[in-house]
């Protein structure tokens, strides 16, 4: 066996097949209440906010549901919920077979503006996997570095 083919063999069993983590960033055209299933009411204010999430399979297609807002839509998480109000502007797929949703919500927790408690953490102890942004987090420059970083940075598996 040539030496290329077995090193490429090898990359490829470490490639994530579709799984990973991802961030969505949706915008919000101004302040209101919003009712997120278990959540209750939650009061949002306007701005953009930014969702960390999850997919051990079907990454892709996690995003593209996210992205349609169709009302014809099941509300199964609460991101689903804040989508049928406000504006999908795009998403970050972060391929990996690493479990890194709860690590990367802590780390965008730390440069957002604030977090909305309990949302999309129902199944970890984090205190959030949303925030708000005062900018575009395109425009944000800690935003795209911890972007690149995960992306670029951060081991794909074990």
């Amino acid at each position: 066996m040539a030496i290329s083919s077995a090193i490429e063999r090898g990359m490829t069993d470490k490639l994530p097949s579709d799984s990973g983590v991802y961030l969505f960033a949706l915008e919000l055209g101004h302040g209101r209440p919003v009712n997120v299933g278990s959540l209750g009411s939650v009061r949002f204010k306007k701005g953009w906010y930014v969702y960390v999430g999850s997919a051990k399979r079907g990454l892709s297609r996690r995003l593209a549901r996210h992205m349609n807002n169709s009302r014809g839509k099941a509300l199964r998480w609460h991101i689903d919920f804040l989508r049928r109000v406000a504006q999908a502007v795009r998403a970050f797929p972060i391929p990996t077979r690493l479990d890194l949703e709860c690590r990367l919500a802590r780390d965008v927790g730390a440069i957002a503006a604030e977090m909305v408690p309990r949302f999309g953490c129902s199944d970890c102890s984090c205190p959030s996997h949303l925030f708000r942004f005062e900018v575009d987090p395109i425009d944000d420059s800690q935003f795209v570095e911890l972007l690149c970083r995960y992306k670029h940075r951060v081991p794909i598996s074990k």
